[in-house]
């Protein structure tokens, strides 16, 4: 099919009206991917800039795409602020220097196409370098930020990487890996060609928060990667060379490398902001004009918190899976002056290459300003299938948001609600928090050794509304004696400084019993079954029941002590 790319970008940028439903354009390339993706490319070409080198369907040459088109033009690739030090810019002839020198170190160390290199760096000048230096050489990149000691072992060992690129004080997260790391001193001499992808090349090793459980690596083909890096660059966020791009907040692991993806293929700069330094002075976010700004929830507060008026920004987004509070969001855009600034709903998956929904980017009703349309974005195949988990597809206007080709990909999480010509995003399949995975299996296994803690259980619970959204409360139950005045410290320490804060449940419930177990291992159903009826808090004040469980632990302590086992569990 056809497709006017100049007429595609002039009706996104002057938005349209979702009651309408999606374009005739837009619909045509849910059917056409591949040939849309062709004019894409076409009109992604610049002038002042060499061509692509990759070929939808053919071939694809990030290091080349990403940032050697660039080179010429001095512009910056990547900006941050830290507190002390300020402004920091990587332009894209810096950026292109490091990263071919670092390949180079790379490659005499036996670093080849399709070897797995996981990239231990949080969001920064090491981790760009690193990614782009693994692209160069042809490698599979694993992004990896720095979490607890348990967490990273779970997901290196998920992983089994050929190398892993870290920072020296990294090293303790490492502990039995330490062979893996590669050594990189900027004394490479750049010279050799990069590395070209054939389309269905696994390029990325991903660590999903959208997937169960979210420690699987899942694979990004090299398709995936520059089809959702040209589409989010040119359509989702409608960036142009030089434009800043930020998200600050946005967790991750589900984000990148994808909003760097589509920022560097399009020449424009990747601006990065730590929450912690905006809580103190949020005055960076408003240095320089942003073309499109990612806002969370907490980003949302803080700037009320602090009163910024935001007219440096030309675009916001926020993810349609975090909490609805429209009331909130109508506040934060008349007091930054947002009324008349576009604003859309955008879904950022990674692992599937960049955005999967997205709403019209435009400014909408004064009431209506924060809204649930979403649609698939464009160029993408999708259907919706039956929640059921069949695998059939959705006999009503409710489903499942599915990728296709659907073989070898994880399950959808998303439902969508169809509504005459309008998709509005209506939660998910399954508890989640705001869309992503909570590892409870994680978190109660980092506790087993806690000593006032007879066992733990992670229960999910549903807050009903318009997004659906969930809390995870942890059920401890410490036995005969009640928890320690200091017991909910310890077990937010104790998961923050294994795990990371992310773990962390929405509440911690303590019970004075026993919970029952099935062959050595905590029953979880039966856990949410009593918690759920009220037995666990019926029970932890019946005299009897506290009688029984002080003799059952007077006998599990004589049985431990004679050396045998403890008697079986009762219910």
């Amino acid at each position: 099919m056809p497709f006017d790319v100049k007429d595609i970008l002039r009706q996104l940028e002057a938005g349209f009206a979702p009651e309408s439903g999606a374009p005739k354009w837009w619909q045509e390339s849910w059917e056409d991917p591949d040939g849309f993706a062709i004019a894409l490319a076409e009109g992604h070409a610049g002038r002042g800039v060499p061509p692509p080198k990759s070929r939808p369907g053919q071939q694809y040459d990030f290091f080349h795409d990403l940032i050697v088109r660039h080179v010429a033009l001095e512009r910056p690739a990547f900006r941050t602020h830290q507190r002390i030090q300020g402004w920091q810019v990587l332009g894209y002839k810096a950026l292109h220097d490091l990263a071919s020198r670092r390949a180079s170190e790379w490659a005499d160390q036996g670093v080849e196409p399709g070897a797995k290199v996981c990239l231990v760096h949080g969001v920064g000048q090491e981790l760009l370098v690193s990614l782009l230096a693994t692209l160069k050489l042809g490698g599979c990149f694993t992004l990896l930020p720095p979490m607890g000691p348990r967490a990273m072992a779970t997901r290196l060992e998920a992983l089994t990487p050929d190398f892993i690129a870290s920072e020296p004080h990294q090293l303790p997260l490492l502990k039995g890996y330490e062979q893996l790391l590669l050594k990189s001193q900027g004394r490479g001499a750049p010279g050799f060609t990069s590395h070209t992808y054939k389309p269905s090349d696994v390029v990325g090793l991903l660590f999903s928060p959208l997937v169960d459980p979210p420690h699987t690596p899942v694979p990004l083909t090299a398709e995936d990667a520059w089809k959702g890096a040209i589409g989010d660059g040119m359509l989702t966020f409608g960036l142009s060379p030089g434009d800043l791009l930020a998200a600050p907040d946005f967790p991750v692991l589900q984000h990148l490398p994808a909003l760097l993806f589509a920022t560097l293929l399009r020449g424009a700069t990747y601006l990065h902001l730590e929450m912690a330094d905006l809580a103190l002075n949020p005055a960076p976010l408003l240095e320089h004009p942003v073309r499109a700004l990612g806002v969370t929830p907490r980003l949302r507060d803080l700037l009320l918190r602090h009163r910024a008026s935001l007219r440096n920004v030309q675009h916001w987004f926020r993810n349609p899976e975090e909490p609805f509070d429209a009331q909130a969001w109508r506040t934060w855009v008349k007091q930054c002056g947002l009324q008349a600034v576009p604003s859309s709903n955008i879904l950022i998956d990674a692992a599937a290459g960049g955005a999967v929904l997205m709403s019209s980017r435009n400014v909408t009703e004064p009431h209506t300003d924060v809204h649930t349309d979403v649609f698939p974005v464009p160029g993408r195949a999708w259907t919706l299938k039956d929640p059921n988990e069949s695998g059939q597809g959705a006999p009503s206007d409710v489903g499942v948001l599915t990728l296709l080709p659907d073989k070898d990909r994880p399950p959808g999480h998303v439902v969508l609600a169809r509504i005459r010509q309008r998709y509005h995003y209506a939660g998910t399949q399954g508890f989640r928090r705001e869309g992503r995975t909570y590892s409870a299996k994680e978190v109660t296994a980092a506790l087993e050794d806690v000593p006032f803690l007879k066992g733990t259980s992670v229960v999910p619970v549903s807050t009903g509304g318009l997004a659906s959204q969930s809390r995870f409360i942890l059920l401890a139950f410490t036995g005969a004696a009640p928890a320690p005045s200091s017991g909910e410290q310890e077990i937010h320490r104790r998961i923050e400084m294994s795990l990371g804060g992310d773990f962390l449940p929405d509440r911690i419930e303590f019970f004075p019993l026993f919970p029952h177990r099935v062959e050595g291992a905590v029953d979880d159903a039966w856990c949410a079954s009593q918690f759920f009826t009220g037995a666990l808090h019926k029970k932890a004040k019946d005299p009897m029941f506290q009688a029984l469980t002080a003799l059952r632990s007077r006998l599990l302590e004589s049985a431990a002590a004679s050396g045998e086992d403890g008697p079986p569990p009762a219910r």
